[in-house]
Order: structure tokens, then C-alpha cells, then sequence
């Protein structure tokens, strides 16, 4: 025979936990649990997006505020004395010093010591201050100078022999007018 159950107590909460199985409990608390969870995390999140609207509402008034502050600053004319300036400095910093520096190394033999490099921008000049051992390596170094594909015209603007110990050394100075790049 086949059992038959009968249950004739009336609706409850209480009679709905007994009849539950034991896992579908632990099931619907660690699910009630994680409902818990999540709304916290919500709930943190959903806080940390309000303080970032007000970050860029404070941050958007504080751009607006800067835009008219630079709308009203009255726009005088420049200084000639200081735009030239400001023109030389940029003409100074826009050198083509990779290229120079390139074409400086190539051409320097061992037995040259550069002693000082100073570019003349507004001309496109390069004044090389050296020193030798002879004429003969100062005569060379210029040839080789002269042979760099960035250097149009090179010359010997003076040259001295020094007396520093006992050794007699060759220094001169040479200018050297660079070929400006195609713009």
C-alpha cells in the first residue's frame, strides 16, 4: 500500500519551515544574505556616484568661473623688446641640435678637443672653439667640417698657439654656417 499524507493543520509560517527540506533553507538564507550584500554594495556605490557629481559640478562652476575670469583680462599689446626676446629664446631652442651634434661628432677626429660650441640662430652660425695638437690636425678638422653635407661654408676666423706647461698647443676658433631645414 501506498502511503498517503494528510495534513490537515491549517495554513502557517511555522507548518511552511517544517515542510521545507533543510537545504532549500540554507539556500533561501545564504540567498537573503547575498540580497543583503548587494544592497549594501548598492548603497555604497550609489553614494560614492553622488559625490562624484558634485566633484564635477564643483569642478565644472570652477572651469566656468575660469573662462570668464581669462575672457575679461584685457589683452595688451606685446613689448617689442620683449617679443624679440621671446622670438631669440624660441629661435634658440628650435636649433636642429640632434643633427649638429650628429654631424659634429662624425667630423672630430681623437686628437681635437672641442673646448666650447655656441650657435648663432639668426644667422644660422656655429662658432667651434678647439684645440690641436698641430696645423696640421686643425687643417684636417676643418677639411672634415667642410666635407659634413650640413655644413654649407666653413671657416677659420683665428688661430693661436698656446703656451700652457711646456707643450705648445694649437687652439682656433672656426664658424661654420649650418643649411637650415626646408620648411
Amino acid at each position: 500500500m501506498r502511503r498517503l499524507h494528510i495534513d490537515l493543520a491549517p495554513f502557517s509560517v511555522r507548518r511552511l519551515l517544517y515542510r521545507t527540506h533543510p537545504a532549500l533553507r540554507w539556500l533561501a538564507l545564504a540567498g537573503l544574505l547575498m540580497c543583503l550584500l548587494a544592497g549594501v554594495r548598492a548603497q555604497k556605490l550609489l553614494t560614492r556616484l553622488d559625490a562624484l557629481d558634485e566633484e564635477t559640478g564643483h569642478l565644472a562652476e570652477r572651469a566656468a568661473r575660469a573662462a570668464r575670469v581669462r575672457l575679461t583680462v584685457a589683452r595688451a599689446p606685446v613689448d617689442p623688446k620683449q617679443g624679440a626676446a621671446v622670438n631669440a629664446a624660441v629661435a634658440r631652442l628650435n636649433l636642429p641640435w640632434d643633427d649638429i651634434l650628429d654631424a659634429l661628432e662624425a667630423a672630430t677626429p681623437h686628437q681635437i678637443a672641442l673646448l666650447s660650441i655656441t650657435p648663432d640662430a639668426s644667422r644660422a652660425l656655429l662658432r667651434i672653439e678647439a684645440e690641436g695638437a698641430s696645423s696640421e690636425d686643425m687643417i684636417g678638422y676643418l677639411k672634415s667640417l667642410q666635407q659634413q653635407p650640413l655644413f654649407g661654408r666653413v671657416y677659420l676666423v683665428r688661430n693661436e698657439l698656446a703656451k700652457d706647461h711646456s707643450d705648445g698647443v694649437m687652439r682656433f676658433q672656426i664658424e661654420a654656417q649650418w643649411r637650415r631645414a626646408a620648411p
